[in-house]
């Protein structure tokens, strides 16, 4: 004997079958949402159809502040609601107490206070968006039965009535799936390993500080690691090895006495590695390595290695505002010290001003000499930057009035052409150096020694220096060698 299906049956059937087809549809774009984000925000329409509510709001857990937040469309922007975990609120209440809420009129005191006498309804969304608050449901998302991951919330049932014991079964089968698409998110995100996870592990800085530095650099104000030196006072070293850690290779500071190979710059445009933060700093029989302050980021790569084509590249992180002042200083637009003002460049230029007007002028006697303003700050300033470059050695080699004189500074053994000088102030330059060596100047027959001690910065070096007549009419070779950690060295040594 067959049972008959009355229609208002088959049409129930098929109503329950659509609805777990949508439930079984939404709940897989919840587990597929790749950041909290896109559940929050672009998922909230969908989810908001399965159920006979004018709104939803989905809030997420943030432990370390004890809030929990969400993110609601509002006037064409996403605005983030953030409320304590306690009685101030419905959602508060629930986050507190994992126990859902069903009230018919979220504005009744008596309905409030017969769930917890310090029950309050939270008004001011209402007062900001003109929306009337009624019915609310409100349930927890549990991840393992045990875990806070938020809470979700239904306002204001369409019919106009209380919402159903069947809206409540239907919110619990999707906080359950959101309770886990949260969970696998959280894991996700402490799996995956960020820049500063160092500095956040060793309290050097706190989550809440780095999230509102990375706000703060996104407003363009500063680069973020600039800022997290700066305001957060954040060790400068702390933050290289964070920074090591993440991108798995060295990480390579500034420092006064770092030398830039010239001749890796000579195929290079200088302004544009300023403006995308990266350049050579060594190449060697291995390969050449790279400063950059993203050795992830692959459109650099590919152009440095389209830079240097057939080579092994070797990669340093380095912070911005390193690789920046290292090309200033290599191509002449940085200061080392208040002793060596202007760059080499700027002070030959004043000198060859200098002796144009006196070319122009038929009564000046005599021409530029030792003590020169602009002769006495390229001395200082030939010293600085070749203590700043790690030179051991420092040749200054005239060849005469026709020919410039050559400077040439040694470094890892190797000498290369630091700049030239005009032959008019080959005496100039050479007397000069003699004089700070408290050498005799009106003597260009012999040899001579004698040493300089100069301030670099705060720190004291000292140079041992060397004369020696060569060929020509008064030509005397200058070498001299800067002592590290002052220490002896006999002049003999000197190559």
């Amino acid at each position: 004997m067959f049972t008959k299906v009355l229609p208002e049956n088959v049409q129930e059937l098929q109503q329950k079958v659509a609805y777990a087809e949508q439930v079984k549809l939404i709940t897989n774009k919840i587990h597929a949402a790749q950041e909290l984000n896109h559940i929050l925000v672009d998922l909230q329409k969908d989810i908001l159809s399965l159920f006979d509510a004018e709104r939803l709001t989905l809030y997420a857990c943030d432990t370390e502040k004890k809030e929990i937040f969400a993110r609601i469309p509002h006037n064409d922007t996403i605005e983030e609601i953030r409320t304590p975990i306690g009685e101030q609120s419905l959602a508060g209440f629930t986050a507190k107490y994992l126990r859902p809420i069903n009230l018919g009129d979220a504005y009744s005191k008596t309905e409030l206070a017969g769930i917890h006498p310090s029950l309050v309804h939270d008004s001011s969304w209402d007062r900001k968006t003109s929306f009337k608050t009624k019915q609310v449901l409100t349930y927890p998302i549990v991840a393992e039965n045990k875990y806070l991951m938020g809470v979700i919330q239904l306002l204001n049932k369409k019919s106009g009535a209380r919402f159903t014991k069947k809206d409540e079964d239907s919110v619990a089968e999707i906080a359950k799936g959101l309770g886990i698409a949260f969970f696998n998110l959280r894991k996700l995100a402490k799996k995956t390993p960020t820049k500063f996870d160092h500095l956040v592990a060793n309290n050097l800085i706190t989550q809440a500080e780095l999230e509102t530095a990375i706000a703060e650099a996104r407003k363009g104000s500063a680069d973020l690691e600039s800022l997290l030196i700066e305001k957060y006072k954040v060790p400068k070293a702390e933050l290289g090895k964070s920074l090591s850690q993440f991108y798995k290779c060295p990480h390579v500071e500034y420092h006064e006495r770092m030398f830039l190979d010239p001749e890796l710059l000579k195929a290079l445009n200088v302004d544009y590695l300023k403006k995308n933060y990266w350049t050579p700093i060594k190449r060697d029989k291995t390969g050449v390595e790279i400063l950059i302050d993203d050795p992830n980021d692959l459109d650099k790569v590919q152009d440095i290695k389209r830079s240097f084509p057939g080579q092994t590249i070797r990669f340093a992180v380095c912070l911005r505002r390193d690789i920046v002042q290292l090309l200033r200083i290599a191509t002449g637009g940085g200061q080392v010290d208040q002793t060596a003002k202007g760059s080499v460049s700027d002070i030959l230029g004043e000198l060859i001003s200098e002796s144009m007007l006196e070319q122009q002028d038929e009564a000046t006697v005599g021409g530029v000499d030792e003590n020169d303003s602009a002769i006495v700050r390229l001395a200082n300033q030939i010293i600085a930057d070749a203590y700043r470059m790690g030179s051991s050695d420092i040749h200054v080699e005239p060849y005469g009035e026709k020919r410039e004189t050559l400077v040439r500074f040694r470094v890892d053994g190797s000498c290369f052409e630091y700049m030239k000088i005009p032959p008019s102030y080959r005496r100039a330059i050479v007397s000069r150096l003699k004089i700070m060596a408290s050498l005799d100047i009106a003597e260009r027959r012999k040899p001579q020694d004698g040493k300089i001690k100069f301030k670099v910065g705060e720190r004291e070096i000292e140079l041992r220096v060397a004369t020696v007549p060569t060929s020509g009419v008064a030509n005397e070779d200058v070498v001299m060698r800067i002592l590290a950690n002052s220490e002896a060295l006999p002049l003999d040594k000197m190559s």
